[in-house]
């Protein structure tokens, strides 16, 4: 089994030539295809982020996939790789599948045409720092998004006037997360700990350990809150406990059966000092270079979340009075085309909630020089909208324009988000002294 493979002795002493069983070097042969074919060149766990660039083999998958889906598999459905920030589209679970298939048949053959050799164990260890560095660098670009505040951000002000019955579960958690900075902070710190540490070989055991529990949680968000990262973050347990294969023993009996252990030492890759050194300065670099990489992107994109329209316009308004047509519409919940909120939060999104509470974004392109602004439906190309607005009295905002085809002058009332009452969830805060558990 290839717990027992890490050795103290350097693996390419002549003196001792293990002897793997043939259960375990096909394994191990399965293994190593399926992580090459799954990394490279990041086919599945990019999460749509960069699928902008090409290669021979990720053209061949686009190729293949939807083949496969569609005459193998028989499914109906889209199988179109989209960068819309779900990971778990039909087309990686598809993919997922030829990969599996694809790892299986070179097995076969590499077990055919490779049957005499009797253990893998350089090649083993090659792809352990393989691995490691794979799992770090992605536990350190998630906690720098989490330490800089990219993901999870703050919550648009359109969440604290929505409801928790027209909410998704992934928008729930995310404002769950958001609203807790603390909370979500203390992940980014336990994601960037483990992904350190896995670049360093003597702590190999304790990063996978850290990053195995932090994913652990994450995949239980994932799968219990309907987040579309279910297909990566299984595969980063995966890697974890491949990591801890080696010391899995040591870690049963330490943890379950009380008993003295000591960890293995990781197995040198060659007899220079000088080049393992090396290995080690290198696997550090690359662990230094992704976290400034992902730091700087990280504090970029927080600075992009932060950023805000005026602060003359920035805020929830009430709509007071609303004329449709020149028409004077009372607040009635069954009128579906009276206006009951305005959100105005960042420089191009504008949020309109109506009557029933349903809310509707519309892409904003603001003149403040004009005091005028533009609006977009993007699922409607031929429609858009223009206003005119005037913020001269306090608290108060005055819309006039077309919207689509229909004439609509408002007068709005800003909403005081300081009200604890009404807004509960953003001044509630933290308190160490509870005499009872405000809980509603």
């Amino acid at each position: 089994m290839i717990p027992q493979l890490q050795r103290d002795t350097p693996v390419s002493s002549p003196e001792i030539t293990p002897h793997w069983s043939l259960p375990t070097r096909i394994a191990f042969r399965f293994a190593f295809s399926y992580f090459l074919l799954y990394v490279y060149p990041r086919s599945v766990g990019s999460l749509g982020a960069n699928i902008n660039y090409s290669n021979p083999l990720r053209d061949m998958w686009h190729a293949v996939v939807p083949w496969v889906g569609t005459h193998v598999l028989h499914l109906a459905g889209d199988f179109t790789e989209v960068a819309n920030g779900s990971g778990d589209q039909l087309y990686d679970y598809v993919l997922i599948f030829c990969i599996a298939v694809t790892a299986a048949l070179a097995t076969i053959v590499w077990s055919w045409l490779d049957r005499k050799r009797p253990n893998y164990e350089v090649l083993y260890q090659w792809m352990r720092i393989f691995v490691r560095i794979v799992v770090a660098v992605a536990m350190i670009s998630y906690g720098a998004d989490k330490l800089f505040r990219m993901q999870f951000a703050a919550p648009a002000l359109a969440r604290y006037v929505d409801t928790f019955g027209q909410t998704s579960p992934m928008g729930l958690l995310w404002t769950f997360m958001g609203i807790s900075r603390g909370y979500s902070f203390m992940g980014g710190v336990g994601e960037m700990v483990g992904g350190l540490l896995l670049l360093v070989p003597r702590f190999t055991t304790l990063g996978a350990l850290i990053t195995l529990g932090m994913m652990s949680n994450v995949l239980m968000l994932n799968l219990f809150y309907d987040v579309p990262r279910k297909i990566y973050s299984i595969h980063l347990i995966l890697f974890c406990l491949f990591l801890l294969l080696p010391d899995m023993r040591r870690l049963v009996d330490f943890f379950l059966l009380n008993r003295k252990v000591q960890l293995s030492q990781p197995a040198p890759l060659f007899q220079s000092r000088k080049l393992n050194h090396s290995m080690l300065a290198l696997q550090i670099g690359i662990g230094l270079a992704a976290l400034i990489v992902c730091g700087r992107e990280g504090y970029r994109d927080a600075l992009k979340n932060e950023t805000y329209i005026q602060p003359s316009l920035r805020g929830i308004w009430s709509v007071r009075d609303f004329a449709l047509d020149d028409s004077i519409r009372l607040p009635l919940l069954t009128d579906k085309d009276r206006w009951r909120r305005v959100i105005f939060d960042t420089p191009d999104i504008l949020t309109i909630q109506f009557m029933d509470d349903t809310q509707k974004k519309y892409y904003l392109q603001l003149d403040a020089h004009d005091q005028s602004f533009v609006l977009w439906d993007p699922p409607d190309v031929h429609w858009n909208a223009k206003f005119t607005f005037d913020t001269s009295q306090p608290g108060q905002l005055i819309l006039d324009g077309r919207f689509g085809e229909r004439h609509v002058s408002a007068t709005l009332t800003r909403v005081d988000m300081s009200d604890p009452v009404k807004f509960l969830l953003l001044n509630r805060g933290m308190h160490w002294v509870n005499q009872y558990a405000h809980n509603r």
